[in-house]
């Protein structure tokens, strides 16, 4: 059996994965310091993979205290981590944690802690079940975001979302056309690792942050779409369910019944998860799993709504057949 936690980490993701079966970890983004601090250690003190998906501060942050703690309080095994080997920049926290990203490279050079990057079409064993086919970044988009480093002055702008009285039906907001950015305005998120997680015969999809168009170029290469869906058991949406980070093309490639979302509702004008993401997936996607479609959160739907607004009335959720769990721990058999 496998097991999933959806640690909470306020506005970032951090996930364990462990095969009941095998002793071996693998530990999946480590959200801010605090996360670290006060969610990961009550969990455990050793995990045998790190992966860091990318370089935003709420995916970042909590391993640097990590491998500052390790080896003595804090174990870690191989760590996977797409960063340029040095950088002349300068920036202030946001969305593109500079600082932290040079932090974390520098910790791991003098803890003498191997690490490597990952690119699409990669295969990282974890156990004898479980296994991640890396889907996102492409080697071009990786290496944009590293020349882009070097010329970034200053952290990229939230997504524009922000908490409205204003309740536009499901049926409008699944018709609208997609918002995602440029990858090159993006490129952040375009060099985001994201994987296919297997275990056994169930696929499991892990977005991280990736950029929309990364993930369906991937599987379009892999021979999916419309007519020939790829069929996921779970998918962690990407950016915390942001509608910046999904596609109508996206949707289209894909059946899945079960999605996964990281995050207590965002802040300021980045608010998370979208109602438009929730309604274009409960109305236009292919489900796999039985009539209902399930959203399941890491903190409460209430605290959820309270911070950024309605996501889906009980009158919607009985009409499309929809489900507001919350749920962060998850046994895949």
């Amino acid at each position: 059996m496998m097991k999933i936690t959806n640690i909470q980490a306020n506005c970032g993701d951090s996930f364990l994965i462990e095969d009941t079966d095998d002793p071996r970890k693998l530990l999946l983004d480590c959200g801010f310091k605090f996360t670290y601090q006060y969610k990961i250690k009550q969990l455990t003190s050793s995990v045998d993979y790190l992966i860091l998906t990318h370089s935003d501060e709420d995916h970042i942050h909590g391993a640097i205290p990590l491998i500052e703690e390790t080896p003595h309080k804090f174990t870690v095994g191989k760590v996977y981590v797409n960063v340029p080997s040095s950088y002349e920049v300068g920036a202030e926290g946001g969305n593109i944690s500079i600082h932290q990203a040079i932090t974390l490279e520098n910790l791991l050079n003098k803890k003498e802690i191997s690490y490597q990057g990952l690119l699409a079409g990669m295969t990282v064993n974890i156990s004898e079940n479980i296994s991640l086919e890396i889907i996102s970044p492409s080697k071009e988009d990786l290496e944009y975001f590293i020349n882009k480093y070097k010329e970034v002055k200053e952290s990229s702008s939230p997504d524009p979302i922000s908490k409205t009285s204003i309740i536009i039906p499901l049926e409008e907001l699944a018709g609208n056309k997609d918002a995602y950015k440029s990858k090159k305005s993006d490129f952040t998120n375009a060099a985001s690792i994201a994987f296919i997680l297997k275990y056994k015969d169930r696929n499991l999809l892990f977005l991280g942050d990736a950029h929309p168009t990364v993930v369906t170029d991937y599987l379009e290469a892999r021979g999916f779409s419309e007519s020939k869906r790829y069929a996921f058991d779970y998918i962690k949406l990407s950016h915390h369910g942001s509608v910046t980070s999904i596609s109508e093309k996206f949707i289209s490639m894909i059946s899945c019944s079960n999605y996964i979302v990281s995050t207590n509702g965002g802040k300021a004008r980045s608010m998370h998860p979208s109602r438009e993401t929730l309604a274009k997936l409960a109305l236009n996607v292919e489900r796999n799993g039985g009539n209902d479609i399930n959203f399941f959160f890491n903190y409460p739907v209430e605290e959820i709504t309270a911070r950024n607004g309605l996501l889906i009335s009980s009158e919607e959720m009985n009409k499309h057949k929809i489900k507001l769990i919350e749920q962060s721990s998850f046994y895949i058999k």
